[in-house]
């Protein structure tokens, strides 16, 4: 079977043994992870995309009402959408298990797969897993201008201590946001900032993830964070990469994951030129 050219890039799961056991070991192999099913349990690694498509859907041009969002899921969500993009990315191959008659039964596959979008949460955040569903789902839909695609300031440590079920229980899709930012946090950029050294600076530093991965969205890229710790755990350092499209725009540093991921969206925004009157 031919690989569709126009799907999007496949996130890495990356740093993290147990989370990679628990997605490509199948349960007839009798391996189990050493986190337990208290983070990694397949059955809650499965509800994230679920989340992913309701979030897609509620924020899809023109809106949709709740029963017509429940048709458009379960078409979203059948055996064979979901069994052809396991095909598209060969993630097949690499499940290991003892039970060969699993590759030929769909609610395995979809699980498998299920499965691999709630490890893509868990390594990364929210905003990893929406921005590969929605273009996988329908690369050319009209959204929001509030879908906002990120747990935006949230650490991958919050992610792995927050399961999707739990987000799963508001009525409204979840948007995925931060704490409330201090008060005094400015709204959406206008061109007029003052400067801080320069102009494009100073507004930069004025800049939130939110207002970061819906620039994002809204100019049709896909934007992704990939980062990793040095030092003694007590008192880390943080490197964090903005990657647009699968190539780094910007780099971020910081004693914590929030403040270098933070960092590295605003380089990215004044890499890419999306800074008015930059």
């Amino acid at each position: 079977m031919n690989r569709d050219p126009h799907i999007p890039p496949l996130p890495k799961i990356e740093h993290d043994l147990d989370l990679t056991l628990a997605v490509f070991t199948h349960k007839s192999v009798g391996i189990s992870s050493t986190a337990g099913p208290t983070h990694y349990d397949g059955d809650r690694l499965a509800e994230a995309l679920d989340l992913a498509v309701t979030n897609f859907l509620y924020c899809k041009q023109p809106v949709m009402n709740g029963e017509e969002m429940r048709k458009q899921r379960g078409k979203i969500l059948q055996d064979e959408g979901i069994l052809r993009w396991l095909d598209d990315y060969e993630l097949k191959p690499k499940l290991r298990t003892a039970d060969l008659t699993i590759f030929e039964n769909p609610r395995e596959m979809k699980k498998y797969f299920f499965t691999y979008v709630g490890a893509v949460f868990i390594s990364g955040d929210m905003s990893a897993v929406n921005n590969w569903i929605a273009p996988l789902i329908d690369p050319n839909a009209a959204l929001l201008p509030d879908f906002i695609s990120a747990s935006n300031s949230s650490s991958s440590q919050t992610s792995q201590q927050t399961s999707p079920q739990s987000q799963h229980s508001s009525s409204r899709p979840p948007q995925y946001t931060a704490p409330p930012p201090p008060p005094g946090n400015p709204p959406p950029i206008p061109p007029d900032y003052p400067p801080a050294g320069s102009s494009s600076m100073g507004a930069a530093a004025l800049l939130t993830l939110a207002t970061i991965n819906q620039t994002a969205v809204q100019k049709g890229v896909n934007i992704q964070y990939q980062g990793d710790s040095s030092g003694p755990a007590h008192d880390p350092t943080w490197v964090v990469h903005c990657l647009i499209n699968g190539q780094e725009h910007g780099t971020g540093r910081g004693k914590n994951q929030k403040a270098a991921k933070l960092e590295a969206g605003r380089n990215a925004f004044l890499s890419m030129g999306w800074m008015p009157n930059a």
